[in-house]
């Protein structure tokens, strides 16, 4: 008897096991850059997008920790990727000059974060939860995370969503999504870990290359 990846115990038909495991897994799918990535990112990129340097106040809304792995198809981790991230702040505007939407600008919100992926593939945020939004041609988009992921053999932009939002149901990209690479895109509540905000939510997302 031997104890396998994620605890689980396997035996005499390990192998049939590892064939589900491998053939169920599903990459992570490509969701558009959209017109709102950065044109000029501030000198502070770290992974907690709530605070600033030299600001006493944090962002606006609802603190989010965001944890999550990478890894490849075969299950692997993927380490030293560079995954960024980027969003509308919790009133649904983007600090781009494009992003025509009235909503007020947070001047304590970083909206823009990097992080490189340890040993096992792990990388972690604190953020604020987005606000929905409308955006041209397409309607109101539901609350997401921009992401874009740099490893040695892969790139991948993509979008994370929210589970149980209204918007879901109409979101325009997220329509184009189907069966489980629909659920790849959407983060799973998670039981927090630590001491944390009193309004803060947590979530896990794990992200899926085709090689790493």
């Amino acid at each position: 008897m031997a104890v396998g990846v994620s605890g689980l115990t396997l035996c005499g038909d390990a192998p049939s096991i590892l064939a589900q495991a491998t053939t169920t897994r599903v990459f992570t799918p490509s969701i558009i850059l959209g017109p709102f990535y950065p044109q000029i990112k501030s000198a502070e990129q770290d992974a907690d997008l709530t605070v600033l340097a030299g600001r006493q106040k944090r962002a606006e809304g609802n603190v989010v920790h965001l944890t999550g792995r990478v890894t490849n198809m075969k299950g692997e981790p993927v380490r030293g990727a560079k995954v960024s991230v980027w969003q509308a702040n919790t009133h649904g505007r983007y600090r781009h000059q494009s992003d025509a939407n009235p909503a007020p600008l947070d001047p304590n919100f970083q909206g823009f974060g990097t992080q490189t992926t340890d040993a096992e593939g792990r990388y972690r945020f604190k953020t604020i939860k987005p606000g929905a939004y409308p955006a041209p041609v397409v309607g109101m988009r539901a609350p997401h995370v921009h992401f874009e992921v740099e490893a040695k053999y892969d790139r991948l932009i993509t979008q994370m969503f929210f589970p149980g939002e209204a918007l879901n149901e109409q979101d325009h990209f997220l329509q184009f999504v189907k069966g489980p690479y629909r659920e790849a895109v959407i983060a799973r509540p998670a039981q927090p870990t630590g001491r944390i905000e009193a309004d803060a939510l947590s979530f896990v997302w794990d992200i899926v290359l085709l090689s790493g």
